[in-house]
């Protein structure tokens, strides 16, 4: 049984990868064997992201998506994982939300995760096989006020992980939503801070206390193993029981 979890030999691209929760499933992808790819607009933890090959890729842009596969694939020969982890927040009602605030957000979450699983997914179809990890939220199932381009922008992403594995289902991808409640990264540090919040939080989780980052990692390694072969278009919540109410 073990063995299924194994990742040794396989390569892991992991799109902002440098901190948060990007890097702890990083971590978490190389402890179980994978050779781990890192991404982001900027390397912002050089410390913590020594050991991963990093490259420099903004998903806003699809020339930069196109040069990080290719320069992937031709070192490696092959990718097995992808963990689309790279996302921006926008917290503001939605009366005062600009227009390009909200297109803003959906290129960074919606349109650059489509754009790698994309160029990603050509690799694998050529494998006929290979694992894509789109990191929802909680929010994406459930509304939350002064959130509405970042709610309605993972719950984009929640649904084509679904479309994406209906339609490569019989090509041996896997392709799953892992969706976390509010986890303490450096993009939350600021509302994670607020004392009045984090009771809230708190008082709200079953498990009575916010998620940290590795808090993740088991779910990702499972979603990226072997022994996730018949799960797929499934958005797996990790949120300490707070949809569960």
């Amino acid at each position: 049984m073990k063995h299924r979890f194994d990742l040794t030999g396989k390569v892991a691209i992991v799109t902002g990868g440098t901190r948060g929760i990007g890097l702890a499933i990083a971590k978490g992808l190389r402890e179980f064997g994978a050779h781990v790819v890192v991404t982001d607009v900027a390397n912002h933890n050089r410390e913590d992201t020594k050991g991963f090959h990093f490259i420099p890729c903004d998903n806003r842009k699809p020339g930069d998506i196109t040069r990080m596969v290719g320069e992937v694939v031709n070192k490696n020969g092959r990718i097995d994982i992808l963990v689309n982890n790279a996302g921006i927040l926008l917290h503001k009602p939605a009366v005062e939300t600009e227009v390009k605030e909200w297109e803003e957000v959906f290129r960074v979450n919606v349109t650059g995760t489509f754009l790698v699983s994309r160029e990603v997914g050509k690799v694998m179809l050529k494998q006929r096989k290979g694992r894509i990890i789109n990191i929802g939220s909680n929010y994406g199932t459930i509304g939350n006020v002064n959130f509405s381009a970042y709610c309605t922008s993972k719950a984009a992403v929640i649904h084509m992980s679904r479309v994406l594995a209906l339609e490569w289902a019989k090509k041996g991808i896997r392709v799953n939503a892992l969706s976390p409640a509010a986890t303490r990264t450096p993009m939350t540090k600021a509302r994670m801070s607020d004392p009045k919040l984090r009771a809230h939080y708190e008082y709200n989780f079953p498990v009575g206390r916010v998620l940290e980052t590795d808090d993740l990692v088991g779910a990702a390694i499972f979603l990226a193993s072997d022994a996730s072969e018949m799960v797929t278009g499934q958005n797996l919540n990790v949120d300490g029981g707070y949809l569960s109410q």
